[in-house]
């Protein structure tokens, strides 16, 4: 008995609610025990509902008509709390002379009816009737020791609720209760009734076998609780690592910054040299001219005012050519002024962190007569001089066909294609009189009928096509939206831009965006004239534009304000075709004539020309999908090109 007590902690025996020890300890249905009047108290708090719930698991239970006193009774944790209580070293007074109103010490232990005797009661009172004369004495000093735990657990008994001088030692298998003697013979005559010790050999290996199953399915929430606890573990260092990660990172981002704040410091510094070299040439070049009028001046109002009639009429045809001769010089050019702004620099999510973005509106106002002068902005001139490699594109590529061609009413003749997103794209059959959706299931989506459509361009919201000197917006179901008259070209752009644009006339661009359109005017600084014959134009994804003309053979590149930075003269017979760009904002201009696609940079710098007769002689368009795939058509079939084949 001494390993029972042992393996019962305190806190099996204190109350979860009042936590103290249990005071007449009652048992619900869920098996958590609280004194009785610890359950009276949380249950008069809700006097309004018929069910409580257990203030530890929560499960709800009925309460009996008369209160806590009809819940059953733990009489194993009440027992035990005796049987403990008893068997401790704590101070115990004898009981019969607390009936006499003595307080004595208590040196021993009736086993036979629980008394507690002092040695004057052990000795001689106790003992001295004929109905205690055999009971068994024992000293309290060996009963702490545990030497009668056994003994006393086991005359421990359960007074009988109906016959409170019977204790319950039977088992009545009919009624399934506990009974008395009196029981038996008053309510469970003709009752199968055994004693208590037969029927727990019976339920013994019942309930064994419950506890087993239990076991198990305890076993099953100790793996799971493992399982969370390894994983709040697990989360625990994984977010220490990561931390530890993030800290790490960030202070090599911070070196990056700082080793990139020194890198465009350095950078900055050069552009900002080489300009002010080109500055101070400026300066001594309008200062050495300044002299020589200053000098021609003073020489001749000197003579004008100081000389004698026959001087100055000595020197009249010497002075004459010397003021005509400066007079008939290009002012404007003598004091060419360069306007020079110094780049931005922005943060940028990049390895570098920094980068210098060189403003697209730099430029010089007039180009210098003398070549002392390097300020040519030699790419508004022909160059005549680019050697860039032509390459020749033979490897075959893959064809946007069409199933049922046969069945239209005229051979289809494909002018220009416009991709809708990596599956669909949008062509013109002029053949037929006709726009398309294609899918890459070579399938027709939808089709309208369009007269002298000649261009197609997509947009978020839907498509635009010019046809003569007017373009119709549809929606992404080729429903007619608006249309604008007055367009002298189409220019196409990628399929999510949120504008749509064109040219009107020669000297404005239009910009349709939701329902609101703005006009741009476009100018050439120091030129008076500019475009003559645009055919065909482009907007790149920086909201820049790029610009054929058929008349001037070259390609205009215009900023977001409509000032025309650079022409991109094209040796090109007859004359620059349609244009597409892609995510690095590199242009491609179809040649018509020469079965060639020129590719060169925003800055004018040519990349390189590939010549695609073998696959798609004659472009007629083309138009670049995220910077990987070029559509181009050439009225006989819709070609499908991986650019990085033109690499």
């Amino acid at each position: 008995m001494a390993s029972v007590k042992s393996t019962i902690t305190e806190e099996f025996l204190t109350c979860s609610s009042c936590f103290e020890i249990y005071k007449d300890p009652k048992t619900l249905p869920c098996l958590h025990s609280f004194c009785k009047d610890c359950i009276n108290n949380f249950t008069q708090k809700r006097t309004s509902v018929c069910s409580y719930p257990c203030p530890i698991c929560k499960e709800s239970f009925q309460l009996p008509k008369n209160g806590a006193d009809g819940l059953k009774t733990n009489f194993f944790l009440k027992n035990f709390i005796e049987f403990v209580i008893s068997t401790k070293k704590v101070r115990k007074l004898c009981s019969f002379c607390l009936l006499k109103g003595e307080n004595i010490d208590a040196t021993s232990l009736c086993l036979t009816c629980k008394d507690l005797l002092c040695p004057e009661c052990a000795d001689h009172r106790h003992r001295s009737t004929t109905l205690t004369f055999h009971h068994r004495v024992v000293p309290l000093s060996e009963v702490t020791t545990g030497k009668y735990d056994d003994e006393i657990r086991s005359k421990q008994q359960i007074p009988c609720s109906q016959h409170k001088e019977e204790d319950l030692r039977f088992f009545c298998e009919t009624c399934d209760v506990t009974v008395c003697r009196e029981c038996i013979f008053i309510a469970h005559q003709n009752h199968r009734c055994i004693d208590s010790s037969e029927a727990r050999k019976k339920i013994e290996d019942y309930m064994t076998s419950l506890l087993n199953s239990l076991r198990q399915k305890i076993q099953t929430y100790q793996n799971a609780e493992e399982k969370a606890v390894n994983s709040l573990t697990k989360i625990e260092n994984e977010k220490k690592e990561m931390n530890e990660s993030l800290e790490k990172q960030m202070n090599d981002i911070i070196q990056s910054m700082v080793n990139s704040k020194k890198r465009i410091e350095e950078e900055l510094n050069e552009f900002v040299k080489s300009r002010e070299n080109i500055l101070h040439q400026q300066e001594e070049y309008i200062e050495s001219e300044r002299k020589l009028l200053d000098e021609t001046y003073s020489f001749c109002s000197n003579i004008l005012r100081c000389g004698s009639d026959i001087e100055i009429l000595s020197m009249k045809k010497e002075i004459k050519e010397r003021l005509s001769k400066l007079q008939a010089e290009n002012n404007g050019e003598k004091c060419y002024t360069v306007e020079i702004d110094l780049p931005d620099i922005k943060f940028c999510d990049k390895i570098n962190c920094f980068q210098i973005v060189r403003k697209s509106n730099d430029k010089e106002t007039n180009t210098p007569g003398d070549e002392k002068i390097a300020f040519i902005n030699k790419e508004m001139k022909r160059d005549k001089n680019d050697k860039t490699a032509t390459q020749v594109f033979q490897k075959k590529p893959g064809t946007f066909s069409v199933k049922d061609e046969e069945k239209e009413p005229k051979k289809p003749h494909y002018i220009s294609a416009a991709w809708i997103d990596d599956n669909t794209v949008a062509v013109i059959d002029q053949g037929n009189q006709s726009l398309k959706l294609l899918s890459r299931e070579h399938s027709v989506i939808k089709s309208v009928a369009t007269s002298n459509c000649t261009e197609v361009s997509s947009f978020k919201k839907g498509i635009a096509c010019k046809s003569g000197d007017i373009i119709h917006i549809f929606n992404s179901s080729l429903e007619l939206q608006k249309s604008f008259s007055a367009v002298t070209t189409l220019l196409t752009c990628h399929p999510q831009s949120t504008e749509v644009c064109w040219m009107s006339g020669l000297n404005k661009i239009c910009i349709l965006r939701n329902n609101d359109v703005k006009e741009i005017a476009i100018y050439e600084p120091n030129r008076q004239s500019h475009f003559r014959n645009p055919r065909y134009g482009h907007v790149l994804i920086n909201s820049t534009f790029a610009v054929s003309d058929w008349d001037e053979k070259c390609v205009f590149l215009i900023g977001k304000s409509g000032c025309i930075a650079r022409r991109k003269y094209i040796d090109s017979n007859p004359r620059p075709g349609p244009i597409s760009s892609d995510s690095s904002c590199n242009l491609y201009v179809c040649d018509f004539q020469s079965d060639s696609i020129l590719i060169f940079t925003l800055g004018g710098a040519t990349l390189r020309s590939v010549k695609i007769g073998a696959i798609a002689p004659n472009p007629q368009s083309i138009a670049i999908m995220s910077g990987k795939l070029a559509l181009i058509t050439n009225g006989r079939s819709i070609l499908e090109v991986d650019l990085n084949k033109f690499c």
